[in-house]
Parts: structure tokens; C-alpha cells; sequence
């Protein structure tokens, strides 16, 4: 539906009749093909490209009167498309700066369009490192942008949840709100007080996703680095690599021939707070970072490393502050290792290979490598646990769908374990299904909604907790019951803070009765 001219023109009056557009080459850029589960085939009605938060907060106002819905993204990877009609899209990409980076306090307050590429190379010039989504570092280094916010470095450097301090938030009904420090004495240091925090409201273990307001600056911890601040590169993409390896690092990866062996092993590892890194990667993921688009190449190297392992494993990293540190966390990791019986895959031990691993590993260039593979991962569910043990039974229960899937032709049959990874030294975890649908299926979306189904009901009945995947009304509306009815508290949320339902909520939740 075409918007109402008067409102048009006051998203102009508001950016400029260069930031606002409503003509379809432009809007239909930003539709998105496929939403796992959602509605399809909605576009935005505008595009708006707003420079700050008083520009936002006039957008979201402006919409709130004429009863038009927002949603907000920055780098956009994914849900971020609107469900129906008499939607704009706000655009933050012209809120790309790096406001402060403090060392002495260590932490970086940055907009929404900072990619965590950038932010990380800043960082790592001044001895620090920050913690990267592992969508990939082309995504938005902001806390709160990238659903749960973790990745590779997750092991040492948490998640979203716990890495998020002080906040500004243009709330749903535009509102701007600072949080923790920010609000009481104009600094960024802490996100709570004083008094009740808020930081329960606007996010969990997962955030919104765009369905409650516009998050337009945030700040977050920073961590020691102990490498060089930067990384002489050799080679053309995607074939680079490093020209040395750090003093101090290494790569290392281990399999194992039972679950419960590697679940030890990572536990011990945490214990011991050895691994800046790791990461239970399967073969296939390992293969990804080492080949090129070379379809044949990738296969290649996938079935060689496919017979070098015994079952699941785990991609470990040490990055050590001397020799001294170096040698003991060597020791101990090898020590584990030899307890649970875990076996080396020795391609990932050659210097030539190693030094790359370093360098996608850290700077989280190889995500998409290891997610969009030749074996490519079309479908899956994501999960995420109160522990690491949890979180691998329940992607192992899960893992029985797909081989039923397997068996009756409607995925292909990859080879692959499921990928699980270790946060926070085995204090939480995060795991996927993924699997490829066979080219002999005519409707790929439901053989995606036969896997979701099924983890779904495993994790109900077999009382592991509400996973990663859990957004919309729908899947609110069937764990809520079972989980102390979070979701009524929930709706409050989204009423009290956007009581015309202006932020498109459908990747969160709306606040019907």
C-alpha cells in the first residue's frame, strides 16, 4: 500500500528528500527471499536513512502518529524484513562511528553500522580485543544487534548478554532512554543503575530483533590482546594467509570417539581456562577455511580430513601472554587430550595451513566459508543451553531428525556431527543442526519446518531449556506455558514500551491479549 503523501513528507522534512525513498527499485533491494517459519512476500513501503538518534527518534514519533510500523536494522543479515504491509525500514548505515575507545576501562561505545571488522582492528592497535558475532565480522559490532551475539571468541570473550554496558534506546513509542551510567552521569563504563536495571528489558539471552524500538549507541567490555595489532597478510583471497604466526598461538584440532569423551575434554579445557578459542567444528567446517570455491578442491580435503577423525571434535586456539604462559597451557592441553583420548587432525599442525587458521579464526572471516560450504547447511535449527553438557545432548537429540531425514531422501547426506561450541569456558553453549536438502525435494520449506517441529518438541519434553531459535508469536506462545509463562511478561514489555505497536515485532513478539 502506497504511504499517505503528509507522512512522506515529513520523513523528508525529518532527513532530507535524499535519505527517504518509496520507489520500488530501492525498496525492493532490501526484500528478503526467505524468512525461516515467517510470512514472505512483504516489502517496505520507504526506505529511510537517518544520521542520528534525534533523527530516529523523529521517525519513530512521525510513525507512532500515522499509525505506521518501523523496523530498524544495521547490517541486516537476516529477519529483518517486514511480515506485511504499512512498514518503513529504517536504515541505520549512516551510523558508523566508533565513539570512544577507553583503555584504561576497557570498553568501546560504537553506533549500530560499525561493523566488528573495524572495531577489532582499533582495538587490537591499542592491546585489546572484543568479542564478534559469528555471523562474521562484516556484521555490526553494536551488543545488541546481533541476536545473541556471539562467536568464536565467545570461549573468553562471553556474548551480547554479558558484554552489553551502558545503552542509548529510542523505545518503540520514541522515547529515548540512556541506561546504567550513561543515564545518571553521562559515562559508559556499567549498564545497570542506578536503581532497577533495565538491561532484563530490552534484551535476554536473545534481543528483540528489531520489535522493540532503536538501539542507537551502545557500549561493550573489551578484552586483553595479547598479538600484534595487525596481521601482515600474504596471498590473494581467498587464499590468504598470514605471513608468520604470532609468537604464542596456536591451532590445534581434536576428535574423539564418543560424545561424552569430547564433552570431558572441553569441560577440562574450560577449567583450566587455557583456550582463548573453541569451537566444536566438524570436518567439513574445518575443510571450508582451508579450500577455495573450488567445488572439487573443498570435497577433497573434506573426505581426506572425514577419514583422519575419529567422531566429534573440537577447533582449540591458545593465545599466551609469553613463553612461560605458552609452554604451561601447551602442556595442560595436552595433557587433557590424552585423557580423553583425543586425536589430531595433523593438516591443521602444518605452518602453512596453521597461520590461516589464525587469522580466520580471530578476525572471523571464514563464517560464511564454513556455514555456506559446498555441503551447505540449507536447513537447521539453533539452540542454546545453561551449560555445555546440555546444549550437546540436546543437539545430539536433535540429530536424530536428521537422520531420519537422511534415511527417507530429503537430505543429503553430508557425513557431518553436528556443531556444538563452548562459551564462557563451558558455563554455556550453543549448537546447530545443519544438514542440505536433497535436490529431490519439491517443497524445501517443509522439509525446514518437519527439522523445527521436531527440536521444538525434544526440547519441551526432554526439558532442555528455550533455545536460540525461539522468536515469534508462535514459538513464544508453545514454550511459554512451559517455562513459568515468560511469555505474558513479555507482552507486557512490548505494551508498556510500544503501546501503538509501532516496532514490527514479528521476529519478537506482539503484544496482543
Amino acid at each position: 500500500m502506497a504511504l499517505k503523501r503528509d507522512f512522506y513528507k515529513g520523513l523528508e522534512d525529518i532527513l532530507g528528500p535524499e535519505f527517504v525513498s518509496d520507489d520500488p527499485v530501492i525498496t525492493e533491494t532490501y526484500a528478503n527471499p526467505v524468512r525461516a517459519g515467517l510470512p514472505t512476500g512483504a516489502r517496505f513501503e520507504a526506505i529511510t536513512l537517518p544520521k542520528n538518534t534525534e533523527e530516529v527518534q523523529a521517525i519513530v514519533r512521525l510513525c507512532n502518529k500515522h499509525k505506521v510500523q518501523y523496523k530498524a536494522s544495521s547490517t541486516g543479515w537476516l529477519y529483518s524484513d517486514p511480515a506485511g504491509p504499512n512498514c518503513i525500514k529504517i536504515d541505520l548505515r549512516r551510523m558508523n562511528h566508533i565513539i570512544e575507545i577507553n583503555e584504561k576501562s576497557m570498553y568501546a561505545v560504537v553506533e549500530p553500522y560499525v561493523i566488528g571488522a573495524q572495531l577489532q582492528a582499533e582495538c587490537m592497535k591499542r592491546g585489546l580485543n572484543c568479542n564478534l558475532t559469528g555471523a562474521g565480522s562484516n556484521c555490526s559490532a553494536l551488543p545488541l544487534a546481533a541476536h545473541v551475539n556471539l562467536g568464536h571468541l565467545s570461549q573468553s570473550g562471553s556474548y551480547g548478554e554479558r558484554n552489553q554496558l551502558a545503552l542509548e534506546w529510542v523505545t518503540g513509542d520514541g522515547e529515548i532512554v540512556r541506561l546504567g551510567s550513561l543515564g545518571s552521569i553521562d559515562e559508559w563504563f556499567c549498564g545497570d543503575g542506578p536503581g532497577p536495571s533495565l538491561r532484563g528489558i530490552i534484551r535476554g539471552n536473545t534481543m528483540p530483533l528489531g520489535g522493540l524500538g532503536v538501539y542507537t549507541k551502545a557500549a561493550q567490555k573489551l578484552y586483553h590482546w595479547p598479538g600484534p595489532a595487525t596481521f601482515p597478510m600474504e596471498g590473494v583471497s581467498p587464499k590468504y594467509k598470514p605471513a608468520y604466526i604470532p609468537p604464542g598461538f596456536l591451532v590445534r584440532y581434536f576428535s574423539f570417539k564418543t560424545l561424552d569423551l569430547m564433552i570431558d575434554a572441553v569441560l577440562k579445557i574450560g577449567e583450566a581456562e587455557i583456550a582463548t578459542e573453541l569451537m566444536c567444528f566438524n570436518a567439513a567446517m574445518m575443510a571450508s577455511n582451508l579450500a577455495t570455491q573450488n567445488m572439487e578442491e573443498e570435497i577433497e580435503i573434506y573426505n581426506k580430513f572425514k577419514d583422519s577423525v575419529l567422531g566429534p571434535g573440537f577447533m582449540v586456539l591458545i593465545a599466551a601472554d609469553s613463553a612461560r604462559d605458552f609452554e604451561y597451557k601447551k602442556r595442560v592441553l595436552q595433557l587433557i587430550v590424552d585423557e580423553t583420548g583425543g586425536k589430531a587432525l595433523e593438516e591443521v599442525e602444518d605452518p602453512e595451513n596453521q597461520g590461516g587458521y589464525v587469522w580466520r579464526y580471530f578476525r572471523e572471516t571464514g563464517s560464511i566459508k564454513e556455514t555456506g560450504r559446498v555441503l551447505a547447511p540449507q536447513a537447521g535449527m539453533v539452540g542454546g543451553g545453561d551449560s555445555f553438557p546440555l546444549m550437546s545432548y540436546f543437539i545430539k537429540s536433535c540429530s536424530k531428525v536428521k537422520a531420519k531425514l537422511i534415511a527417507d531422501g530429503s537430505l543429503f547426506d553430508d557425513g557431518t556431527s553436528p556443531f556444538i561450541q563452548s562459551i564462557e569456558h563451558g558455563h554455556t553453549g550453543h549448537g546447530e543442526v545443519l544438514a542440505r536438502i536433497s535436490i529431490r525435494v519439491k517443497d524445501p520449506r517443509q522439509v525446514q519446518r518437519v527439522i523445527n517441529n521436531a527440536s521444538n518438541e525434544i526440547a519441551i519434553k526432554e526439558f532442555f531449556g528455550v533455545p536460540q531459535h525461539v522468536w515469534s508469536d508462535t514459538l513464544h506462545d508453545m514454550y511459554g506455558p512451559n517455562a513459568s509463562n515468560y511469555h505474558l511478561w513479555l507482552r507486557k514489555i512490548k505494551k508498556t514500551f510500544d503501546p501503538n505497536n509501532a516496532s514490527e515485532a514479528s521476529t519478537y513478539i506482539t503484544a496482543k491479549e
